[in-house]
């Protein structure tokens, strides 16, 4: 009998060699918006393993591989030739690479943010990337964005300082609660998603909305989640406070 869990069988990516800590639906929506983005040069931030810079490395011509692990190159270099893998903290490393990007007029086309999960890290991922002047259509894709620290990293982030942003969606693809522990992943931990930015030359008209769409289910899982307890108060109380006055609102009209 086949075994099934939330990241295999996918059927479609199965024989990659390289093990890819996505969800099945994520590896699915991962690989549509690499197809559409086309990408001519590609950074990934946080490649682990390297399951998901095997798929980016098949789209693009050049891929940034920035990764604390200085033993990646040794270890992945011969198996993905296409690949410059740099060693370091991403907010360090980021800024001279995009300004090396710039000045030797490479196309990006293609970022994954998906290295330091903490709040502080996820947000100046970001706000390194908000720098850049694309100079063609630009696709921002982060993993975990169901993960609360991560989550609130990105809609925390700098959005309104830049006017090359044209559209975000915190809920892209949905997350997963992990009732029991996966992987990694500790029970009652949220996990997986990925939020989906695009940057592009011209100017945005008007005002930059940061959708939500399943926000809803987020609020919903996060208080009886395993991040309760630990370090995410503010984002609960804000949850809390929400849910007590739509209850108020209810009650009022009844």
């Amino acid at each position: 009998m086949m075994r099934s869990t939330t990241n295999d069988p996918t059927f479609l990516f199965d024989d990659l060699p390289l093990h890819w800590q996505m969800t099945r639906w994520e590896k699915y929506g991962f690989a549509s918006i690499l197809e559409a983005a086309r990408p001519k040069v590609a950074i990934e931030i946080g490649t682990n393993k390297g399951g998901s810079l095997q798929v980016i490395a098949k789209h693009a011509e050049k891929v940034y591989s920035i990764d604390l692990d200085a033993s990646l190159k040794d270890r992945l270099g011969s198996q993905l030739p296409s690949v410059e893998f740099l060693a370091g903290d991403s907010c360090q490393v980021l800024p001279p690479l995009l300004d090396r990007i710039t000045k030797q007029g490479e196309e990006l086309g293609f970022v994954l943010i998906d290295g330091d999960h903490s709040t502080e890290g996820v947000r100046c991922d970001v706000n390194m990337i908000l720098q850049y002047v694309p100079v063609r259509p630009l696709f921002l894709v982060f993993h975990d964005s169901f993960h609360p620290p991560c989550r609130e990293g990105i809609l925390t982030a700098d959005w309104s300082t830049c006017d090359h942003v044209h559209y975000v969606e915190v809920d892209f693809v949905p997350g997963v609660y992990h009732f029991e522990a996966f992987d990694t992943a500790p029970p009652r931990s949220m996990f997986g998603g990925l939020a989906v930015a695009v940057m592009r030359p011209e100017r945005r008209a008007g005002h930059l909305t940061i959708h939500q769409s399943q926000k809803g289910l987020f609020e919903t899982i996060l208080p009886s989640s395993c991040h309760v307890s630990r370090k995410r108060p503010l984002l609960v109380r804000a949850v809390q406070k929400a849910k007590r006055v739509t209850l108020q609102s209810v009650k009022h009209r009844t």
